[in-house]
């Protein structure tokens, strides 16, 4: 699917499924603004990445948990490329086994500040900036259609922005742009499983899930790359899982 002449920024790309989604548009020709929160050199690896395979991009640092350094963000992708084609709200935190009567306060404000309030902001900047027939896509989790103990505060803080998608697509739909969900399960390579994925976790994963594996970066990006194409151009306001074939 070519990308080619499209303008891309994808939050919290320096690593993960950001990065994989990253580095899939550009290999289809896009021009990419690379964000990234506090880790510089993970963010300027991907833009070489990026460059050394003959595509284009720039790194830019943003916090999502505040808003003015979204709009920041949003004014220097402007600047450098003029317009953008493809928002991708990907940026998140995440806390697994952490029981209803456990989690703090702070771990609340955390989780909602980047996932939650992070997440509606960069959709309203998308809103704001993309061009007609642009594309704007928020990356979700598979928590949210099936609820797991311990997930109650990271759920949570997702399913908001979820709610915002089809509302979004409604309200700007006149305009041609497609606002959609992808809904990952656990993906080997991100969140808690970037560093790997134990043995053991592993083949817990393969004892119910009809495809019998983790997913993986790859297979998100698969995801991604559909829904900013002109393939997807009808298809607006849903919430894609990507589970291989298990609820979650």
């Amino acid at each position: 699917m070519s990308l080619e002449g499209k303008i891309a920024l994808v939050t919290g790309s320096a690593r993960g499924i950001g990065r994989a989604i990253a580095e899939r548009y550009a290999a289809r020709g896009a021009k990419v603004v690379v964000n990234y929160a506090t880790n510089r050199a993970r963010a300027e690896a991907v833009v070489a990445t990026i460059a050394r395979a003959g595509g284009e991009a720039i790194a830019v640092q943003a916090d999502v948990a505040h808003v003015d350094d979204i709009a920041r963000l949003f004014e220097t992708a402007l600047r450098t490329y003029g317009r953008l084609d493809i928002v991708v709200a990907n940026a998140g935190v995440e806390l697994v086994a952490q029981p209803v009567v456990d989690f703090t306060e702070a771990d609340f404000d955390r989780l909602f500040a980047v996932n939650a309030k992070g997440t509606f902001f960069t959709l309203q900047q998308a809103a704001r900036h993309i061009s007609d027939n642009g594309r704007i896509i928020y990356v979700g989790t598979s928590n949210t259609a099936f609820p797991l103990p311990g997930r109650a505060l990271y759920g949570g803080s997702k399913i908001a922005a979820q709610f915002l998608v089809q509302v979004l697509a409604k309200e700007i739909g006149a305009r041609g742009v497609a606002v959609n969900s992808i809904l990952p399960t656990a993906i080997e390579g991100a969140g808690v499983f970037t560093e790997g994925v134990r043995a053991e976790v592993r083949e817990f994963v393969r004892s119910f899930r009809p495809m019998q594996r983790m997913g993986n970066v790859e297979d998100v990006a698969d995801a991604a790359e559909y829904l900013a194409s002109d393939l997807a151009g009808f298809v607006s306001g849903q919430h894609l899982l990507v589970s291989g074939g298990g609820p979650a």
